[in-house]
């Protein structure tokens, strides 16, 4: 059974996963937490509630200063993380890698998917599936399965313009998005059309919309 679970209001709190994926530790609702280290302070009281394995984001410093009783394998771009992906290769039809485990190859895999941050996802899907001891090469072929999630890079077409609905409401997430757009579209012109989302947030960020935005 795999979920997604959500660190506002700490909702995170009632489950103990045998394993979980942090993929990074974001300011992302200033109206419930005080700040980057309340965040902090909350994925370290779920990183204890984790019973077999943790599985990080690399660069994430925040995430680096997780501890836990279970075991954190730390993945990413880097050569001190645990599972690291090389020959990065990134199209028109989605991205590419080599998977390494400590420094052994572990697999070729394929994701048609666009972003620096799916590549992410996929490595550490494959973290997780390799610590399982599963077969890679099935991992690889279900990865090229993979067609996304509702309302994350959906594409419509409309005479000869392409509309991408993205529920990016950080500017992270919408820095992650442009540069998904532009991997697929490199040729294109990109225009973003932006809608708040809550207030507070939108108050909190508009330095960084500001500059995200300006990207486009």
């Amino acid at each position: 059974f795999v979920f997604e679970s959500d660190e506002y209001e700490r909702h995170f709190m009632p489950y103990h996963p045998e394993y979980t994926i942090m993929t990074n530790i974001d300011f992302d609702h200033p109206d419930y937490f005080e700040g980057i280290e309340d965040v902090t302070s909350a994925f370290q009281d779920y990183a204890n509630n984790i019973k077999k394995g943790i599985f990080a984001y690399g660069e994430d410093v925040n995430l680096r200063k997780l501890s836990a009783k279970a075991p954190i394998y730390y993945y990413g771009f880097e050569a001190n993380d645990d599972y690291r992906a090389e020959n990065l290769i990134r199209s028109t039809r989605g991205s590419s890698f080599d998977a390494y485990f400590r420094g052994e190859k572990i697999g070729h895999f394929v994701v048609p998917a666009y972003g620096k941050h799916n590549v992410l996802n996929a490595l550490s899907v494959v973290a997780v599936c390799h610590n399982l001891g599963l077969d890679m090469t099935d991992v690889a072929d279900h990865l090229l399965t993979f067609r996304g999630v509702k309302r994350r890079f959906t594409e419509k077409k409309v005479g000869e313009t392409v509309i991408i609905d993205d529920f990016a409401h950080h500017p992270t997430e919408i820095e992650a998005t442009l540069d998904a757009a532009r991997q697929k579209y490199p040729d294109r012109e990109i225009v973003a059309v932006f809608q708040p989302h809550t207030f507070t947030r939108t108050i909190a960020f508009a330095d960084e919309f500001a500059e995200v935005l300006d990207h486009a």
